[in-house]
């Protein structure tokens, strides 16, 4: 019951190291992402403050100012839809009742004066009065008796000659419009249509102002269809735009209002101290370095591990956010930035990263030069190209497609950002930026290749690029290991494509695993007739050594190649190779001879085992597998695919059962594809070679 406690002070004790390993990583992580985000709002508040001036309506400009970026120029635009809005006729409804109406009224007028005409039984006098009331004209007495004295006949032909007018006036296509201006244009051509009627005065005096009574307005504006028509044309007109690099305000201009509008609009207008851009510069840096944070810790942690990954992906962003600032003042370089970064982070971890450095970098960019939205589109677009175009390396020159397969996605993508925007195709500015697009990306590529290398060193990457030089056969450790020791040479070019072959089927890093395995040997150069590989039929100096004088020797090569990559400063990469590709395993040749030469005393299995550590990846484990079937298979004197495939399983099984492979990131169907991919290969190379027949042999040499 005592020991619960012993036991559990133990194991805090056995803890506590590597909690507090992982509490320093974590705390120099996040020192790292505090001086990027520290770094990243410097630059956003800076290049915020720096392109403001002081100016007023009626002031002369200082200098010459240009647009940073483009941007609408939202009062030229509201002004001229203003125009194109007054520009639209009021659209007119003719009520074709109202006709009818005054007719009716006219009708029944008349009706009233035929009456009163044919009542002769009063006074003249008073049925004038009568109608002078009941149509209050303002006509002389004599006019109305004129028209009392009429016959019923006449009356008619008054009343049609009333209704003839009305129809010409009210009736036409135009109708009485209802303003002053359309009622008296009515009125006037009233009276040119009555004087054409009538010829006696009296009569066409009353003809003329009845008439005029009886017109009324008729036609009215429709307000809901011409608003309508007025709002298409405004729509119609197409936004006033600034384009970046345009010339806002020249030097020794008057400042008008509208510029101080669009100095305001592009955030160019000194406004007084505002704390403002400082705050949101800050808050949107550690969304920026939040999003790449936290791609990092859920996607790939094990980058974590090295705070080099950390201040090399911080660097490429600032530097970036940089390089975009200052090639603000050139417009055709906008999408160079992005691609580049996109490209160098891909090639120096991996596509998943260059994806987030892509996005990030874009909106990044897209906020510092002033929210232009088509160049955050055009450089994400380019980016993931460049992503695309150098994830999977075999050589130098690929990262030059690569910038190809940029521009011309960038082209394309800015081609159609132009055509949805109504861009004229035909204006030169246009095409000069979409050749830009497809230059920037080549630019790209090259920038990015010469950029790698400089990063590569310090931060201890090896890239798909440093891989195939260290491939090429020309290098000094390679030439060294073919001319002083040739059969490890071949050997190891051997592992070099059975492990390269493995790799690539189980989805791991085919190239560093070949090219790891070129280098896995190097340290068998320092004594190279001590390995059998190069002996050549020679005597074996091992015949007159113990075993564990042997074994140490065997085992040294380990240490001798470690000593050598670090003299040639080969990458950690390539060094973890030649540290792991034996791993802890027994040197077993002389371990059983010192088990056979025994004289009682024992022996110790852990003197025969290599120091290891044993493989930590699954690239380094593929190697292991390949150089032992490799070495293996060689010694076999009948080597069918049957007994191949017999032996790279058996290998396998026992370096599996001897606890190799538990820290490679290997599973059990990994190996089975491994084995199969192994036996291909060496069955291959190993196969036997057909035997002719005496008779044929010796027809041939006859011959």
């Amino acid at each position: 019951m005592k020991s619960a406690p012993s036991d559990a002070r133990w194991v805090s004790r056995l803890n506590a190291p590597r909690l507090w390993a992982l509490s320093d990583a974590m705390t120099r992580q996040v020192g790292i992402g505090l001086a990027v985000w520290l770094v990243i709002s410097a630059i956003f508040s800076v290049t915020w403050f720096s392109h403001r001036v002081s100016l007023e309506v009626g002031d002369l400009a200082p200098r010459t100012i240009v647009a940073p970026y483009g941007v609408i120029d939202w009062s030229a635009t509201a002004k001229a839809r203003q125009q194109a809005m007054a520009s639209v006729p009021g659209v007119y409804t003719t009520n074709s009742s109202i006709l009818s109406q005054q007719k009716t009224k006219a009708a029944n007028d008349f009706l009233y004066l035929e009456e009163l005409a044919q009542d002769t039984a009063a006074p003249l006098s008073e049925r004038e009065k009568a109608a002078a009331s009941q149509l209050p004209l303002g006509l002389p007495s004599s006019v109305w008796g004129t028209v009392l004295s009429l016959s019923p006949a006449q009356l008619g032909q008054l009343q049609q000659d009333t209704n003839v007018i009305l129809s010409s006036v009210m009736g036409s296509q135009a109708g009485v419009r209802n303003s002053p201006v359309g009622l008296a244009e009515a009125q006037s051509f009233v009276a040119r249509l009555a004087q054409q009627e009538e010829s006696d005065p009296g009569l066409n005096l009353f003809l003329t102002d009845f008439t005029r009574s009886l017109v009324v307005p008729n036609t009215f504006l429709n307000r809901a269809d011409t608003q309508e028509r007025r709002q298409a044309a405004a729509a119609r007109v197409p936004l006033v735009k600034i384009l970046q690099g345009e010339v806002v305000v020249q030097q020794g201009q008057v400042v008008t209002p509208g510029d101080i509008a669009v100095l305001r609009q592009l955030g160019l207008l000194d406004q007084g101290f505002n704390p403002a851009p400082i705050l949101g510069s800050m808050i949107f840096s550690a969304a920026l370095v939040a999003l790449m944070a936290g791609y990092l810790v859920f996607l790939r942690r094990a980058f974590l591990d090295s705070w080099k990954i950390s201040v090399m992906v911080g660097l490429i962003l600032v530097v970036g956010l940089l390089a975009a600032d200052t090639l603000e003042a050139v417009p055709g370089l906008s999408y160079l930035v992005v691609p580049t970064a996109a490209i160098m982070t891909t090639a120096l971890s991996d596509a998943g990263l260059g994806l987030v450095m892509s996005g990030i970098l874009a909106m990044a960019i897209a906020v510092l030069t002033g929210l232009d939205l088509n160049v955050a589109l055009v450089s994400f677009f380019g980016g993931i190209a460049g992503v695309f175009g150098t994830s999977r390396l075999s050589q130098r020159y690929d990262i030059l497609r690569a910038g190809v397969l940029v521009g011309v996605v960038s082209l394309f993508t800015l081609l159609g950002l132009d055509v949805m925007e109504g861009a004229g195709l035909t204006e030169p500015v246009v095409w000069q930026y979409l050749i830009w697009a497809l230059v920037d990306g080549i630019f790209a590529s090259i920038l990015a290749m010469g950029s790698i290398p400089l990063l590569e060193g310090p931060f201890g990457v090896i890239t798909a690029m440093k891989l195939i030089e260290l491939s090429n056969p020309n290098q000094p450790l390679l030439r060294k290991l073919l001319v002083e020791a040739p059969g490890t040479y071949h050997h190891s070019i051997m592992v070099g494509n059975l492990a390269e072959a493995a790799t690539e089927a189980v989805g791991g890093n085919s190239l560093l695993a070949r090219v790891g395995a070129y280098y896995h040997d190097i340290g068998k150069t320092k004594r190279p007739y001590f390995f059998v590989d190069n002996q050549f039929g020679a005597e074996n100096p091992h015949d007159r050594l113990s075993p564990a004088l042997s074994a140490l020797i065997i085992a040294s090569h380990v240490k001798d190649g470690l000593e050598l990559a670090h003299e040639h400063k080969l990458p950690e990469a390539i060094s973890q190779f030649i540290r792991e590709h034996h791993g802890t395993t027994v040197i077993r040749y002389f371990y059983r001879k010192a088990v056979e030469m025994d004289t009682g005393d024992g022996v110790d299995e852990t003197d025969f085992r290599y120091d290891g550590p044993k493989p930590q990846t699954k690239e380094t484990a593929i190697v292991m597998l390949a150089d032992a079937s490799e070495a293996t298979t060689r010694t076999l004197k009948n080597p069918t695919p049957q007994t191949i495939e017999q032996v790279v399983r058996r290998l396998i099984k026992e370096r599996l059962e001897d606890g190799q492979l538990d820290e490679a990131n290997l599973t059990l169907k990994d190996l089975d594809v491994i084995a199969q991919t192994f036996t291909r290969v060496l069955t291959g190379v190993f196969h036997q070679r057909i035997e002719y027949p005496e008779r044929v042999l010796k027809e041939m040499e006859r011959r």
